[in-house]
């Protein structure tokens, strides 16, 4: 079972999840392996890459995000949208484990990806029984993170609701980013300081790290998707709605261009915070961090492509090869881990540089309209 996860991972095709194959399993923690390569992007791999003994909470805790983000993401209005987020946060207020959760119509969406997440959300109870089998101390993470995700979304939706489908400033971008994913960084963050026997509690500074890597990865998840959302009437920048046909494509290529920059500023933050995080000399757990950051690295030198940026100068990106190669060198070798972090960030950094995007640009710099720490400190 060690390199089970692993092996999945890699010989999954996420393009086409393999529907009837996943429904018919039964065993949970199967299908919590099976599942989670088409219910993650960019964190599957990573969460493969970990030490057994925290890789099955992480991947436990990643399947519940989804679910919360399918209810969010497929409900039709924002009353149903709340309900399902509230009662799928509260049934885990059980002693006895967590409570039957919201079904969705499997009817709800036609796009291959889309109907596996809805199999996820109608088999929940599979992986609550994963959940059930965790350390308590991992279950308490869990809930957290659920609580803080699903509050969250709660947010999001009203917000959504109330200014028809759009996102105003960044600082309403930042808060959402924080709740889809930012969450997920600092969960996972909690669940190391616990491994290491260190307390839980994350201090302000770290927070605010948290909240900018989450933001640089959700930034590639909503990037990639922009055609979509805008057709379902959700936009992530208040310049998206009003626009039909060639102009309604422009449109979209300047917020990607804008959204894409953003990224690229604020992953300055991804490497002080990996070698920030507490590891022991030899571990895992830094190389699938590693692996987190190469494959969102990647997209990133794919999309600045797509938006008419210059392309990433430096190093190409690595083989299949390459990329175990480099797993296993930043896992035996801190050294290792931070000439890589470091060579990467030069290239985000050199890129960022090219494209001079004009300080007119709110939704490249403007970092003001939301603090975590402050947020979480106010509850």
């Amino acid at each position: 079972m060690a390199l089970l996860p692993l092996l999945i991972n890699l010989l999954s095709n996420r393009r086409k999840p393999p529907y009837a194959r996943l429904q018919a399993i039964t065993n949970p923690e199967r299908f919590v392996w099976r599942i989670l390569p088409h219910a993650a992007r960019t964190f599957a791999l990573s969460i493969s890459c970990l030490p057994r003994r925290m890789r099955l909470s992480l991947a436990v805790a990643y399947l519940y995000c989804r679910m919360l983000d399918t209810y969010e993401d497929l409900l039709p209005n924002a009353r149903d949208k709340e309900r399902a987020l509230r009662d799928f946060v509260e049934r885990f207020a059980r002693d006895d484990g967590p409570g039957p959760a919201p079904t969705l119509d499997p009817d709800l969406s036609a796009d291959p990806r889309e109907r596996t997440h809805l199999l996820l959300v109608n088999r929940a109870h599979l992986v609550d029984r994963v959940f059930a089998r965790l350390d308590p101390r991992q279950r308490q993470a869990i809930r957290r993170l659920v609580r803080r995700m699903g509050e969250g979304m709660v947010w999001s939706s009203r917000l959504f609701a109330e200014q028809s489908g759009v996102l105003r400033s960044p600082g309403q971008l930042s808060r959402y980013c924080w709740h889809v994913l930012g969450t997920s960084v600092l969960f996972a963050e909690e669940i190391q300081r616990l491994d290491q026997g260190l307390p839980v509690e994350v201090p302000a500074a770290r927070l605010r790290a948290c909240a900018s890597v989450g933001e640089v990865v959700q930034l590639a998840n909503i990037t990639r998707d922009l055609e979509k959302d805008c057709a379902r009437g959700v936009y992530y920048h208040p310049d998206l709605p009003g626009a039909n046909g060639v102009q309604r494509d422009q449109r979209i290529r300047l917020v990607r261009r804008q959204l894409v920059l953003r990224a690229l500023r604020l992953s300055a933050a991804i490497r002080p915070f990996v070698e920030a995080i507490p590891l022991p000399r030899i571990s895992l757990a830094r190389g699938g961090a590693v692996i987190m950051v190469l494959a969102t690295h990647a997209y990133y030198r794919r999309a600045c492509g797509q938006a008419g940026l210059p392309p990433f100068d430096g190093t190409p990106l690595p083989t299949r090869v390459g990329a175990i190669l480099t797993w296993v060198k930043c896992v035996f070798s801190r050294r290792a881990t931070s000439l890589y972090l470091l060579d990467l960030e030069r290239q985000v950094q050199t890129a960022f540089a090219h494209c001079q995007p004009p300080s007119s640009q709110r939704f490249v710099y403007e970092d003001d309209g939301f603090d975590i720490a402050h947020t979480l400190a106010s509850g």
